[in-house]
Parts: structure tokens; C-alpha cells; sequence
């Protein structure tokens, strides 16, 4: 992207603190904090603004099914999972519930594409299909870590291996908070074959939920972790 590109780009962005542009638009993706409550206020407001937008939401954790079911129009709803970090990762989650509008899904996959992102569609289950993969793999790093591995060793390991990031960074990316929402959603589901890490209930303090909040929660100092 030249820099004239990145200045028509930017000038084509509009931040309001209200809501009345709603009506004019074909797609709202919403990226509220993962909390039921925000999630059921949202497509109320939707309602009342756009009633025939789509409303994709960049849930990591909560059932589309669920958010949908207090749209007026809950066909409208999709899923639009991105992942961290947004810049380098191009795979994007695509979810539908049962009620799902064809056209609807197919719209937020064509959205996805002219992003550059390569789309994925899956179905309304728990976890989706990344994070059912994921989050074994964050809670096996933070079991490491439990046991006394250093957290910069753990992450040079995984980038050497091929990963954008390390898993302690990419916990740190995503926030302890969101981290811990989806295990505890995944354990509720699978069980067992979900173990959570005592770690993923109280690794931080709220202080320290990770850059997602404005505070790392993890670090490193003379080659050791502090988690």
C-alpha cells in the first residue's frame, strides 16, 4: 500500500459516538467485548437503526445462535471471526447458525475476500473450528509454563517453527479474559477432552489481562518468565 492508498483509506473512515449512519449501511461488524449482555444490546440497536443490515459479529466464544435470537431479523446474523494479530493472520472464520440467510453468509464472504482475508465457513458450535484446535495448543504452553519453562523460550520455539507469534505472545494479543471465556466455553462443551490449566483462571489479575487491555500480562527478565 502506497502512501496515498493508506491516506484515501483513512479518509474514508468516519469514528462517531452515534449511531445514526446505521441506515446507510449494507454490513455492521461489531467487536464488543465478549459479554452476553453487550452482545443481546447490540442487535436491538441494530433493529432500530438497520433493520436489513447484516450484522456480523467478531465473537471468539459466544453462540451465534444465541446473539441472533434477539434480532428482529436473525437471519441477518453471521459470524466474522478474525484472529490475532489482524495484520498477518488472512484466515478468517465465517459462521452460520441453523437460520442463517444464504445470502447473508454469502455477503460477509464476499466482504472478507475484498479485505484480502481468505474466508472459512463453518457452523455454530463451540469453539467454531479454530479455536477447537487452538486453544489445546495455548493451554499445553501455559501447562509449560506452570512447570517452570520460561516464556521466551517457549515463544522463539514456536516462531522458529513457522508461527507468527509465540503462544505466550498470542495470549497476550488475544487478553487473558477472552482466553479464559473460550475455555471455559469449550470445557463446558467437550469436557474432559478440554482440561483447563489452573492457569487459565488465574494466571493475571484483572490488572494484567494483556495488550488487549493496555497491560502486557506476560514478560520476561534475565531469561525467566514472570506469568
Amino acid at each position: 500500500m502506497t502512501r496515498a492508498e493508506l491516506e484515501q483509506a483513512m479518509a474514508r473512515l468516519q469514528p462517531t459516538l452515534a449511531l445514526d449512519g446505521l441506515g446507510r449501511t449494507d454490513v455492521v461488524i461489531e467487536a464488543v467485548v465478549e459479554d452476553s449482555a453487550s452482545s443481546r444490546d447490540l442487535p436491538r440497536t441494530r433493529d432500530a437503526r438497520a433493520p436489513e443490515c447484516v450484522l456480523a459479529t467478531n465473537t471468539s466464544s459466544l453462540s451465534i445462535r444465541a446473539i441472533a435470537k434477539n434480532c428482529a431479523r436473525p437471519e441477518r446474523v453471521v459470524g466474522m471471526h478474525f484472529f490475532n494479530p489482524v495484520t498477518k493472520m488472512p484466515l478468517v472464520e465465517v459462521i452460520c447458525h441453523e437460520g442463517s440467510d444464504e445470502a447473508a453468509v454469502e455477503t460477509v464472504v464476499a466482504l472478507t475476500r475484498r479485505m484480502g482475508k481468505t474466508p472459512v465457513v463453518v457452523g455454530d458450535a463451540p469453539g467454531f473450528l479454530v479455536n477447537r484446535i487452538l486453544m489445546p495448543y495455548l493451554g499445553e504452553a501455559v501447562s509449560m509454563v506452570e512447570h517452570g519453562t520460561p516464556i521466551e523460550s517457549i515463544d522463539r520455539a514456536l516462531r522458529a517453527f513457522g508461527m507468527p507469534l509465540g503462544p505466550c505472545e498470542l495470549l497476550d494479543e488475544i487478553g487473558l479474559d477472552v482466553a479464559r471465556k473460550v475455555a471455559h466455553v469449550l470445557e463446558e462443551a467437550f469436557g474432559e477432552r478440554m482440561p483447563r490449566t489452573r492457569s487459565s483462571t488465574s494466571w493475571r489479575p484483572r490488572a494484567r489481562w494483556g495488550r488487549s487491555r493496555g497491560r502486557a500480562s506476560t514478560s520476561t527478565r534475565r531469561g525467566s518468565a514472570r506469568a
